[in-house]
């Protein structure tokens, strides 16, 4: 591509604590030629859903970031300029490995998934991103820290049975904690985690969360559940100093007990992993590795659908609109089929849109 100025069309389901919108934050800090062209909201508008992401300027670059919620970019596959995808949470979403070919660049949350995902697409443009914290919201607002343990996260009834579910009903009987299922502001989870003497974190499948940084960002000690070492906690955190493990129910109380009654060593655990946030991995950093990368000259057009039969396009497309529920962008999709192959190609994300 040779150097480009640093001109970037920024595509994401805006919502006030959305991945997208931290990482434009972070963007603008450093350049002005952002433009968001995503799924917009009163205050903060992109494109329309249907919107031509071809007829963006050529001269920069586009940038996907997973979730998405019903947004993906129609004929990003077709644009002029160099396209990147960040995805998030591969390990629950098998769809994204079909939205990750129509990108040239993809960026992934879990180091775990960069071989696989080079082995799908065919190329090696496909880096390891690990998610990060706000440095504008996720601070230390010197609060007095009286909160035993804090959690700000997911607890819809997916969690029901697992032991997200579990552990939290365990933490609300021992301890002080904030009110676990209340959605929070950006501005909130800053105010929260800064009161809180321990962040308590619990990930899916072994995935590297948000909460990790975000809680040490703002000076809590973060005690989490193992991470899978092929996620590279290692090479993110000196495990033991900067964070802290637990390995089960039991450890898990064990550990908070043992932290809470000692102060000065849990307050220095928390100080240190705060200072390799703030010195590694806040979302300044990762925008400074997305245009790095995407300012390269060695960097290609390489979307596998770039290069891809009609039909093999709609079927990737297929796959992600409905795991999205864009029933719309299926109708759209399969515009020209007879009324019964569009209706059956609709089924499962009409499914979807009833049973999630």
């Amino acid at each position: 591509m040779g150097n480009l100025t640093p001109m970037i069309s920024i595509g994401y389901r805006w919502f006030e604590t959305a991945l997208g919108w931290h990482i434009e934050r972070a963007l603008r800090e450093v350049t002005s030629d952002v433009t968001f062209v995503g799924l917009g909201a009163p205050g903060h508008f992109g494109l329309p859903a249907d919107g031509d992401v071809c007829a963006l300027p050529t001269e920069g670059a586009y940038l996907w970031i997973d979730p998405a919620g019903r947004y993906f970019p129609p004929g990003i596959e077709d644009a002029d300029m160099l396209t990147a995808g960040y995805l998030v949470d591969c390990h629950i979403g098998h769809w994204r490995e079909s939205a990750a070919k129509f990108f040239d660049v993809v960026f992934l949350a879990q180091k775990a998934f960069v071989e696989p995902y080079k082995k799908i697409l065919g190329h090696e443009q496909v880096y390891w991103l690990p998610l990060g914290a706000a440095g504008d919201v996720h601070r230390d607002h010197g609060l007095s820290r009286d909160i035993d343990v804090a959690f700000i996260g997911n607890m819809d009834r997916s969690h029901n049975a697992t032991p997200r579910a579990r552990r939290l009903a365990l933490l609300a009987q021992r301890y002080h904690t904030n009110e676990l299922g209340r959605p929070a502001t950006p501005e909130e989870v800053g105010q929260i985690y800064s009161r809180a003497k321990i962040v308590f974190n619990t990930s899916i499948a072994g995935d590297v969360t948000m909460r990790l940084f975000e809680g040490a960002a703002c000076g809590a000690l973060v005690l989490t559940d193992p991470i899978a070492p092929q996620n590279g906690i290692e090479e993110l955190f000196d495990v033991g100093r900067e964070v802290v493990i637990y390995e089960n129910d039991d450890d898990l109380c064990t550990k908070i007990d043992y932290l809470l009654a000692h102060e000065n060593e849990r307050s220095a655990i928390a100080r240190a992993g705060q200072t390799r946030v703030l010195r590694e991995h806040t979302y300044a950093h990762r925008t400074q590795t997305i245009l790095n990368v995407l300012n390269d000259p060695q960097t290609r057009r390489l979307a596998p659908m770039r290069q891809a039969s009609t039909e093999m396009r709609r079927r990737e497309r297929l796959r992600v609109y409905t795991h999205l529920h864009m029933l719309d962008a299926v109708f759209d999709a399969t515009r020209g089929m007879n009324p019964v192959r569009r209706m059956w190609a609709a089924l499962p994300c009409l499914a979807r849109r009833v049973l999630f």
